[in-house]
């Protein structure tokens, strides 16, 4: 389950908010600063959509170099404590290449090494 961050944010609370339980959430964006970054996330998790993740796919959050040092912090300080796993770097999002994910198919979650197992495939 999943998508770009400012659309998920922008669902909560209406028919469009995303169902977590027992998803991997997939996350990416565009051109988003560190601190709308946080809020965003701030905003999902007051909303208890991390509440029943089983992990998170951070894919492609496209920044100026600069401004992609603080989003990294950003990250590394929300998902520090995260009873799930979760990856950075997916080649998922606005980037190229990029690879479709199928959204609401089974699927499985690795750190080490970071991988994506879809079905039958591998992201």
């Amino acid at each position: 389950m999943g998508g770009n961050l400012t659309l998920l944010t922008n669902g909560v609370g209406t028919p469009f908010q995303v169902n977590t339980k027992g998803a991997i959430l997939l996350i990416e964006d565009v051109a988003e600063p560190a601190f709308r970054i946080d809020a965003m996330l701030t905003q999902l998790k007051q909303a208890s959509l991390f509440d029943e993740v089983k992990g998170v796919v951070i894919g492609d959050l496209q920044a100026d170099p600069g401004e992609y040092e603080k989003i990294k912090k950003v990250l590394q300080y929300f998902f520090s404590s995260a009873p799930f796993p979760v990856v950075e770097n997916f080649q998922i999002g606005h980037c190229k290449p990029n690879y479709g994910v199928p959204i609401g198919v089974n699927a499985k979650l690795t750190t080490s090494p970071p991988r994506l197992v879809v079905d039958s495939g591998v992201i």
